[in-house]
């Protein structure tokens, strides 16, 4: 599928030229190769197909994170671009896991405009791919389907996996199996989206929560579900009974054909895809900034997960994930509790355990 009849094609292993908005941060160091990065560290093996991409988005204001961040860091950068625990950002942490499942050119982030700062602190560790900046953030519709349109372009045959870039991962490995099996998996059944569904450990109310149906496929590791259902931030006892009756919490990693993506937008939310597409066409242009200005103007925010997912689970499948410890880090509470569990402090943790003892931040965590 191609927005508007334009098929862009390349052949079976296209190398696309940037859109103007990554062209623009190029000239600015973003994007280039870290001359030392070869002496560091072999380059990581590639293990899926050359027609698969990552697409990170990375372009949310994280606005309930706000004071803690500005709290332990002293800014107000948006969490993505926080080193929270360690040495590398969250973004960096995503970048990193999707250069192990593709080539670094076949990845894709998105930003909204105001965080080209940020994005070029980044840069002298090397920016893998290209940039779409988009004019403002109006949800993850938008901010998804924005990439894929450019994508599908492109190359149209392509698989797609998405990766937010707000997510705590401990066993990345198997956790990056998981994500193998997804692309497998949405090739096989090219019409369907597939979400990576985590076991809980809680009842957590904040998180989407996916109600499998029968089982589709079992066998060397794999346990894939229909979808019966979504909820989206369940009510306290919604929540309890959906951890008692065993669904799962819905990771937002996706993985799937780019049209069957745009297939699901288009029977959802067609005027998200109409609006976007017009402008999606002039990507690479002198005429983008412009067409994409217009066209977010027009849109209304929209949640992929509420208004697609959720909207039509018949188009979907759940990949079961077991033993992976995962979290969105959206809330103080859930960073908090997990640096516990893995007994990390990072250097602004005394201070802020301090401050909170004290009530000078109303973070709503314990932790004690």
């Amino acid at each position: 599928m191609t927005p508007h009849g334009r098929s862009g094609k390349t052949g079976a292993q296209p190398r696309p030229a940037p859109p103007a908005s990554v062209a623009a941060h190029n000239r600015c160091g973003l994007g280039e190769e870290d001359p030392v990065a070869g002496s560091l560290s072999r380059p990581p093996r590639i293990m899926t197909a050359e027609n698969t991409w990552v697409v990170v988005l990375a372009g949310g204001q994280g606005t309930r994170l706000q004071q803690f961040i500005r709290h332990t860091t002293g800014s107000d950068r948006p969490k993505q671009f926080c080193r929270i625990v360690g040495t590398r950002s969250m973004l960096r942490h995503t970048w990193d896991r999707a250069c192990r499942l593709v080539p670094r050119e076949r990845v894709l982030t998105v930003v909204t405009a105001g965080q080209e700062a940020y994005l070029r602190e980044e840069a002298c560790g090397g920016v893998p791919g290209g940039v779409l900046v988009q004019p403002a953030n109006k949800e993850t519709a938008p901010g998804l389907l924005l990439p894929l349109l450019w994508i599908a372009e492109r190359d149209p045959k392509a698989t797609v996996v998405v990766f937010p870039s707000d997510h705590f991962i401990w066993e990345e490995e198997r956790f990056l199996r998981h994500v193998r099996d997804a692309v497998r998996i949405s090739r096989d059944f090219a019409d369907r989206m597939v979400v990576l569904g985590v076991e809980p450990d809680g009842p957590e109310q904040t998180y989407g929560w996916i109600a499998p149906g029968a089982l589709c496929e079992a066998g060397a590791g794999v346990e894939l579900y229909h979808v019966r259902r979504f909820w989206e931030k369940p009510d306290r006892g919604t929540a309890a009974d959906l951890f008692a009756g065993g669904f799962f919490w819905n990771t937002f990693v996706l993985a799937g054909r780019v049209a069957a993506f745009l297939r699901a937008a288009r029977r959802t939310i067609p005027e998200v895809l109409d609006s976007l597409g017009a402008a999606a066409v002039l990507l690479g242009t002198r005429r983008e900034a412009d067409a994409l200005a217009a066209a977010y103007r027009r849109l209304r925010p929209v949640d992929f997960s509420r208004a697609v997912l959720a909207g039509r689970p018949e188009g979907l499948l759940v990949l079961r994930v077991r033993a992976v410890y995962w979290s969105d880090w959206g809330d103080p509470q859930r960073i908090l509790r997990t640096l516990q569990r893995f007994d990390r402090r990072p250097m602004w943790f005394p201070a802020y355990a301090e401050a909170l003892a004290s009530g000078a931040e109303r973070a709503g965590a314990d932790i004690d």
